[in-house]
C-alpha cells in the first residue's frame, strides 16, 4: 500500500511520467498537480438576504449600479459640532479682544488717533490773566508773561507808547492804569508790558509798567519814525533803549 502512494506522489495521474520533486504541474502532460483554491466570497458581501434571488446585492452602490440608493447618512452628529465650532470662534474673539494679541489689554485701532492732552496754547498778545484780581496784579501778571518776549530786545532801540501806573506822574489808581494799558493793546496788539522795577538800566523810576512795542532797531531813529507813521505825538510815542546794565539816563530819545 505504500508503494502504490509512493507511485502517485512520484508519477502523473494522468500520463504516468515520472514527476520532479516539488513541481506544480506535469511536464509531460501538463496537468496541474496542486489542488484548485477554495473560493471566497468578497469580504464587502456578507449577507445577500432576499436579493440573492435577484442577483442584487443590498451594497450595490460599490458596483456603480445608478438604481442603488445611496448609503445612508448619519444624523444626529455634524449639528453638534458645527456649533461647538462656532462658539470655540465666538470665545476665541472676545479674548482676543480683551487682552489684545500681547495680551497686555484692548488694542486700540490705529484708525482712531489718541486724545490730546496737551493744554491750548494762549496767542501772547491775549495772556492767561484772571480779569476778577485786582488790577495791579493783574498788571503785573501781565509783565511776568510778557518777561520772555522782552529779553529778546535787549539791546535794541524800540517805541514807547506809556508808562502806566498809580503814584506820582502816573494815573489816578491801579483801575485807570489798567483801563489805560488795555486801551493801548486794543490799538497794538504786539504791545509788551514791562516791569520797569526789573529793568533799572532802562528806566530810572520803579514801580511803574512801560508798554513798548516789539519793533527793534539798532539806533533810536526808526523807532521815532514808527512813532510819526501811526500818527502819535512826542508825549505819547518815544525811543527806548533796552539795557540790563549801564545808567538808564541814556536810554531815552523822543521826537
Amino acid at each position: 500500500m505504500a508503494d502504490e502512494t509512493d507511485e502517485k506522489e512520484t508519477h502523473c495521474q494522468s500520463c504516468g511520467d515520472a514527476l520532479l520533486p516539488g513541481a506544480i504541474y506535469c511536464i509531460g502532460c501538463g496537468t496541474p498537480l496542486l489542488a484548485p483554491p477554495e473560493q471566497h466570497r468578497p469580504l464587502f458581501v456578507d449577507e445577500l438576504g432576499d436579493d440573492a434571488t435577484t442577483g442584487r446585492s443590498t451594497r450595490g452602490y460599490f458596483f456603480d449600479d445608478p438604481a442603488s440608493p445611496p448609503p445612508a447618512q448619519r444624523k444626529g452628529r455634524t449639528a453638534p459640532i458645527l456649533v461647538m465650532i462656532v462658539v470655540l470662534v465666538l470665545v476665541a474673539g472676545v479674548l482676543g479682544f480683551i487682552f489684545g494679541k500681547d495680551g497686555a489689554g484692548p488694542v486700540q485701532s490705529e484708525a482712531e488717533p489718541e486724545p490730546s492732552t496737551s493744554p491750548t496754547s494762549e496767542p501772547s498778545s491775549v495772556p492767561s490773566v484772571d480779569p476778577n484780581a485786582p488790577p495791579e496784579h493783574q498788571l503785573l501778571r501781565i509783565s511776568r508773561l510778557d518777561t520772555e518776549a522782552a529779553t529778546k530786545l535787549i539791546g535794541t532801540w524800540i517805541p514807547q507808547l506809556a508808562a502806566v501806573g498809580a503814584g506820582d506822574g502816573g494815573d489816578a489808581d491801579w483801575h485807570q492804569a489798567l483801563t489805560r494799558y488795555q486801551k493801548i493793546k486794543t490799538a497794538h496788539p504786539e504791545a509788551l508790558l514791562l516791569d520797569t522795577g526789573e529793568w533799572p538800566s532802562s528806566y530810572v523810576k520803579p514801580g511803574m509798567y512801560a508798554v513798548v512795542v516789539p519793533h527793534p532797531s539798532d539806533t533810536s531813529t526808526p523807532a521815532l519814525e514808527w512813532c510819526v507813521e501811526q500818527g502819535l505825538s512826542k508825549t505819547d510815542c518815544a525811543a527806548k533803549h533796552l539795557e540790563v546794565s549801564g545808567d538808564p539816563t541814556d536810554n531815552f530819545d523822543a521826537q
